[in-house]
């Protein structure tokens, strides 16, 4: 998934907007939605960051996997803390 995501931002998708206050997702497939919502929406991040980033995605993308809910919201409000502070 996160190769998938990872290649969309390569090819220059267009940022998708995401909703000011992070709910929860109520299923698998809303939190990866959530996930790819917030992948596009970074755009470019600097060079410095990418890693970080990166390891936080495949954390919020983790929690999506085990149904950890929560924990994906509350890890996406981290990532776009940290794509906002490029």
């Amino acid at each position: 998934m996160l190769k998938r995501l990872a290649l969309a931002a390569v090819l220059g998708l267009a940022a998708a907007p995401l909703a000011e206050a992070q709910e929860a997702p109520k299923s698998a497939e809303d939190c990866f939605k959530m996930s790819g919502d917030l992948f596009k929406s970074a755009g470019s991040v600097a060079d410095d960051k990418k890693e970080k980033i990166e390891q936080m995605f495949e954390k919020l993308e983790g929690h999506c996997d085990a149904g950890q809910f929560a924990e994906a919201a509350a890890m996406a409000k981290d990532v776009k803390a940290a794509i906002g502070a490029k």
